[in-house]
C-alpha cells in the first residue's frame, strides 16, 4: 500500500476522530480533558523512544534465534514460515530505523511513520504466531516441541508490543490535540483583528 495514503488517512482519521488533548489553549499547564490521552514532556518521550528500541532490539535477538529450517515440517510449510519471519525481522528493521529519526526530532509526520510499522510490526507477529500454531495444531500433539517453544516466544514479544503501542497511540492523539488547539487558537487570533477593525 501506498505509504503516502496510509499516512493521508489516518492524518484525516486523527485529526476528526481524536478526543482533543485540552479543550482550549487556556488550559495547556493543566490536565487534559481525557486522562487516557497524555502528551509525554520531551524527556519522557526520549525515554519512552529509548526503552521502546531497546525492547525492539531485544525482540529482534529473540527472533533472531528461531531457526525455521530446523522444524520438522514439510517444504511448503517450512517456506510459508521463513516468509512470515522474514517480514517480522524487516518490520524490526523498520520500526528501528522510525525511532531513530524520532529521536532526533520529533514531527507529526514520523510519529505517525513510526505508528504505521509498529501496526504493521504487531499484524507480522500476529501471522507468524498464528502460522506456528496452525502447524502445531496440524502436526498434533506429539509434533514439534520447538514450534510450541517459537510460538510461546513470538506471542511474548507481541503481548510487550501491545503495550508500547497503546501508550504509543495515547502520546500520538495528545500530541494532535495540541496541534489542533494551537491551530484553532491561531484560528480565533487571526479573526479577533478583523473583526475589531
Amino acid at each position: 500500500m501506498n505509504r503516502k495514503l496510509i499516512i493521508t488517512v489516518f492524518t484525516a482519521f486523527a485529526f476528526l476522530s481524536a478526543v482533543p488533548a485540552f479543550p482550549n489553549t487556556t488550559r495547556f499547564a493543566t490536565e487534559p480533558a481525557h486522562p487516557a490521552l497524555r502528551l509525554m514532556n520531551d524527556s519522557e518521550f526520549s525515554r519512552f523512544l529509548g526503552r521502546l528500541d531497546a525492547g525492539m532490539l531485544r525482540s529482534q535477538l529473540k527472533l533472531k534465534k528461531i531457526d525455521v529450517q530446523s522444524l520438522s515440517l514439510d517444504l511448503q510449510e517450512r517456506e510459508e514460515l521463513q516468509r512470515s519471519h522474514e517480514r517480522c525481522l524487516q518490520s524490526l528493521d523498520n520500526t528501528r530505523e522510525e525511532i531513530q529519526k524520532l529521536q532526533q526530532k520529533q514531527t507529526l509526520k514520523l510519529d505517525l511513520f513510526l505508528l504505521i510499522d509498529l501496526n504493521e510490526l504487531a499484524r507480522n507477529l500476529d501471522s507468524l504466531d498464528q502460522g506456528l500454531v496452525d502447524t502445531m495444531a496440524v502436526s498434533g500433539s506429539g509434533g514439534n516441541q520447538k514450534l510450541l517453544g517459537y510460538a510461546k516466544e513470538v506471542l511474548g514479544i507481541d503481548v510487550a508490543l501491545a503495550t508500547d503501542i497503546s501508550t504509543f497511540q495515547h502520546h500520538l492523539l495528545a500530541f494532535t490535540g495540541v496541534i489542533d488547539a494551537t491551530l484553532d487558537q491561531a484560528d480565533h487570533d487571526a479573526s479577533e483583528p478583523q473583526t475589531q477593525k
